[in-house]
């Protein structure tokens, strides 16, 4: 009986043994030895060694301008890498926390026990929508993919490119910002090169309608208008309408003197054999050089 004790002794003593041999290993980290332990992860499957939390193409949505950030969540990643390649022309991105590309929009950067690295663009072109890879230096390596998706608003004039108005009547440029994810923080206006500055003309103003539906039923559009209230001469010429987050657009005002407009075309259309035809339309009046085909609008309301 005092034998099958010490027998049985022995075995647990080894088995115990044996236990605190393999617990120590996993501890300090020896890549070559855990990897005879297998980890469980959430969805229920064993894996030995580094592995991608997810699966798939992910996508990511950001606007012209701003700033993009594709993850990547790798789990046990041990002593191994991981690197972002563009898709496109596989151009090596980042290694770790190592850029190498010229171009210093492009980071990456890892949270601290989060297993995230994510792949920071600033300041987002449209040239660089498309699919990016993050991949881990694995045997044979492992990889997810995330596609990048580029909204570039648009700037449309609300109205004709070429407004007239009689002088002395009031007039509103307005334009509008569609397709923008967030709404322009702000619209300047320019005359010519110049910026304007409504407190120092007076009869003047600014507005700006964010998130209205306008007359295409984007709610996400924002409108920018310059009001006018008494045009003169010196007020014509082009306008720019120049948001935060789109590309200008350029209007051109025409203020006409009542008593002149009438000289005005008819020494425009420039030949004796052209057949002249005014219609009156409410409050607008259409000047027709049929012989040129040319066709003139004066707006003579108070809006244009």
């Amino acid at each position: 009986m005092s034998t099958l004790n010490q027998h049985n002794n022995m075995c647990h003593s080894n088995l115990i043994f044996i236990i605190l041999f393999i617990f120590n290993d996993y501890v300090t980290g020896d890549i070559s030895t855990s990897l005879a332990l297998s980890k469980l992860n959430s969805g229920g499957t064993f894996f030995a060694g580094p592995y991608l939390d997810g699966s798939g193409v992910s996508n990511v949505t950001t606007q012209i301008g701003t700033h993009a950030y594709l993850p990547c969540k790798v789990k046990q990643l041990g002593n191994k890498s991981v690197s972002w390649v563009r898709v496109r022309d596989d151009h090596i991105l980042t290694v770790d926390r190592m850029t190498f590309i010229a171009d210093e929009r492009f980071q990456s950067f890892y949270v601290e026990n989060s297993g995230v690295w994510t792949l920071q663009i600033k300041y987002v072109q449209a040239r660089d929508a498309g699919i990016y890879e993050c991949q881990v230096s694995t045997e044979p390596k492992i990889s997810a993919r995330v596609h990048l998706h580029v909204v570039v608003p648009r700037t449309e004039l609300i109205g004709d490119s070429d407004r007239y108005v009689k002088a002395g009547s009031a007039v509103i440029l307005r334009c509008v910002v569609r397709g923008a994810l967030e709404p322009p923080s702000y619209i300047i206006w320019y005359h010519g090169t110049q910026q304007i500055f409504t407190e120092n003309r007076r009869g003047w103003k600014t507005q700006l309608d964010r998130g209205a539906p306008d007359l295409d039923g984007d709610i996400h559009s924002t409108i920018g208008s310059l009001i006018i209230e008494s045009t003169r001469k010196k007020d014509s010429g082009n306008y720019s309408c120049s948001p935060s987050n789109s590309p200008p657009i350029t209007v051109s005002l025409h203020v006409i003197n009542g008593e002149s407009s009438a000289s005005a075309v008819t020494s425009s259309a420039g030949s004796l054999f052209d057949v002249y035809q005014w219609l009156s339309r409410g409050t607008s009046i259409f000047y027709c050089s049929i012989g040129h085909l040319l066709c003139y609008s004066f707006w003579l309301s108070t809006l244009s």
